[in-house]
């Protein structure tokens, strides 16, 4: 099997067509079409199956390709480890992180690696969590910030702790519920949800599964943390914020009174935020010094806390 068979088959997979692929490769059509005939007779298998609409992967092809995405990706980080030995920093960095994340040393993270690593291709993408597990394990995000309610999660990651915010339950200001001690009597009225349910790790999920108390049954759901921010700010829905929303910087800062903390005497969860990665012997040289910066800025006179307990090495 050649690394050129396996850019091959990739490229087919990402446009579906052996047409669009051979463009992409600058290479004619019976020639790509050659190269995968000789990887499945190598294999013995079939990797793709051929109609007038295209082309599309068989079980054969759709588990080499997540595998040889996994090799291409690791090749570009070597030979970009190879150019930093030589004194090259051109390179890219990708990546994840949630929204509690954003909020935190990120910004500040990524404006001194910039002043150090000026060629460096530099993205972020907001992800969910499991977006995030996908992009580390297929290899097209080379680290992530990831925030949590319920601890270090797969072992397949190394997870460091980073920082640690408080949550909040909220309404907005005048809300007829504003003085409400307790998490019971709130169980029958409207929520917001910015995190998905099936998530053990949401600090909804979380603070309900520490006091034994169902979910709410009245929820309205959003992935958007702006469009979150409105609803809860201009309807009666409950929601529940970090820190980062009323004494934190960022995009997520509220303005003075719009929302009011609700008095709750039961005890609400931490968001945790690790910095999660597939193993530190494999990360590429940028990779590593960003890694350095966000602890750096995670310890210089932070608006949140340091970390309650020590990460494991998955």
């Amino acid at each position: 099997m050649k690394l050129q068979q396996l850019r091959v088959l990739l490229a087919v997979a990402q446009h579906g067509s052996i047409h669009e692929a051979s463009r992409s490769l600058h290479t004619t059509q019976p020639a790509l079409s050659k190269t995968i005939s000789e990887l499945e007779r190598e294999l013995g298998v079939t990797l793709m199956s051929r109609s007038t609409r295209g082309v599309s992967l068989t079980a054969y092809g759709t588990a080499l390709v997540k595998r040889a995405s996994v090799v291409e990706q690791e090749l570009r980080h070597a030979l970009e480890d190879i150019e930093a030995i030589r004194g090259h920093d051109e390179a890219q960095l990708n990546i994840g992180f949630t929204a509690v994340a954003s909020s935190g040393p990120l910004p500040d993270a990524m404006a001194s690696f910039r002043k150090r690593f000026p060629n460096v291709a530099l993205r972020g993408f907001e992800l969910r969590p499991q977006q995030i597990f996908e992009g580390l394990r297929e290899g097209r995000l080379d680290l992530g910030l990831v925030s949590t309610c319920n601890g270090p999660g797969t072992n397949a990651f190394q997870w460091e702790p980073l920082f640690s915010v408080a949550m909040h339950l909220s309404v907005r200001t005048g809300h007829p519920l504003r003085r409400v001690r307790r998490l019971q009597p709130l169980l029958d009225a409207d929520w917001l949800v910015l995190d998905p349910i099936d998530d053990a790790g949401s600090p909804l999920v979380s603070t309900m599964n520490m006091h034994g108390l169902e979910m709410p049954k009245r929820m309205v759901q959003s992935a958007s943390n702006l469009l979150g921010l409105q609803l809860a700010t201009q309807t009666d829905l409950i929601s529940m914020w970090s820190d980062f929303v009323f004494h934190g910087a960022g995009p997520l800062r509220l303005q003075p009174h719009l929302l009011e903390k609700l008095p709750i005497a039961d005890e609400l969860p931490d968001f945790d935020v690790f910095l999660v990665y597939r193993s530190a012997d494999l990360m590429t040289h940028v990779c590593a010094e960003f890694a350095k910066e966000a602890r750096h800025h995670a310890k210089a006179n932070p608006p949140w806390r340091q970390p309650r307990r020590k990460g494991n090495a998955a």
